[in-house]
């Protein structure tokens, strides 16, 4: 009978817990260290059983399906705080559903009619091979200095690339385009034949919305487990 009373009890303190961190604002929980604690500890487990099939048992993501790193601070969509990641786990990434992410796709430009209705011209294997120079100039890597210019030039006119990774090949978090000068690459290793394949083929991947799937409580845990994984490689870094 003990056993039946210590449950329960279990069971109403975590309620009141959910409750408290779905009155908090959700970036200002990492301040609070219990709750952040009692949050991450519940959103583990959950973690693991929807979300590491992809991202893998520590986040590290999987480079040769674009599954992004979640333990690094470099965030394809948002800023890594506690409201973008629940965003994203709340409405996913071109998902069905309004809410969902589904304004930056990589079109194939290396294919007849790469951008439809927006009307994008082909790109040449040589065009390709120029902006692939162009971009190693930006990462300070071994490049061909002719065809980085060509490749520029290529980049901010009919690549029409400067449109979502901006004119300094910075990328926008605003709509999941990947910053294309920090050394870090979403898809493949960042070589040559992987940079080639990207925009050729295009790149599009995706992440299922989870709103009706799990609770908001569960979502906020999972948000903030995701928020603690960058946080420690960050606190490793510094020690």
């Amino acid at each position: 009978m003990a056993g039946v009373f210590v449950i329960a009890a279990l069971f109403i303190r975590k309620n009141l817990i959910d409750a408290r961190l779905l009155r908090a604002d959700p970036d200002a929980i990492a301040g609070d260290a219990s709750l952040s604690r009692f949050a991450a500890d519940h959103g583990a487990p959950i973690f693991h059983a929807r979300c590491a099939s992809c991202h893998g048992d520590h986040g590290e993501g999987d480079p040769s399906r674009g599954v992004p790193n979640l333990s690094d601070h470099d965030w394809l969509y948002g800023e890594g705080q506690v409201s973008d990641i629940e965003r994203v786990v709340d409405y996913g990434i071109r998902a069905p559903g309004p809410k969902s992410w589904n304004m930056a796709v990589m079109p194939a430009l290396a294919t007849p009619n790469p951008g439809g209705e927006k009307g994008l011209q082909p790109l040449s294997p040589g065009d390709i091979d120029d902006v692939i120079d162009y971009l190693m100039q930006l990462e300070h890597r071994p490049h061909d200095k002719a065809a980085a210019a060509r490749g520029e030039v290529i980049y901010q006119t009919r690549g029409a690339c400067y449109d979502c990774h901006g004119a300094d090949a910075g990328g926008d978090s605003a709509i999941g385009a990947p910053n294309l000068a920090d050394h870090i690459w979403l898809y493949g290793d960042g070589g040559r034949k992987a940079i080639f394949r990207s925009i050729a083929r295009g790149r599009h991947g995706m992440c299922p919305a989870w709103i009706k799937l799990l609770s908001p409580a569960q979502i906020r845990e999972v948000a903030v487990y995701v928020h603690s994984l960058s946080a420690a490689r960050a606190a490793r870094k510094l020690n």
